[in-house]
């Protein structure tokens, strides 16, 4: 009898919006940049940096235009984890299926966290 291969963890896509690196710091909507992990429970890994035009403060005729290209700058990813995130924002990224986390913790106890979240793995199943 042979044994089946171990399945590979789940590994799941995600935002961060940090201006160092080291701490999440970024407001969604004043973010230039996210930086994009792999996270599964065994740990995570570096995916790329992707730069973004804030969408705060942008002026109000490209405000809207300007968040539109900020979610779909994510749009792949299942979770955005930033300090801040507004109402306009969470509207967006949920419409979309994505999680939306704020925190002011280090970029590293962030993604240990989100890897024992057993919320970030779950796939919603239609009714």
């Amino acid at each position: 009898m042979t044994t089946a291969p171990t399945p590979l963890p789940a590994t799941v896509r995600v935002a961060i919006g940090t201006a160092s690196g080291a701490r999440v710091s970024e407001h969604f909507g004043h973010a230039t940049r996210f930086e994009i992990w792999d996270v599964s429970a065994e740990g995570s890994r570096h995916v790329e940096t992707r730069n973004t035009r804030p969408a705060c403060g942008s002026g109000c005729d490209r405000a809207d235009e300007a968040m539109d290209a900020s979610v779909a700058l994510v749009a792949d990813c299942r979770a955005v984890v930033v300090s801040r995130l507004g109402e306009c924002a969470i509207n967006r990224l949920t419409r979309l299926g994505i999680l939306a986390f704020e925190t002011d913790d280090t970029v590293d106890d962030t993604l240990r966290q989100l890897g024992r979240f057993d919320g970030l793995f779950a796939t919603e199943t239609a009714a």
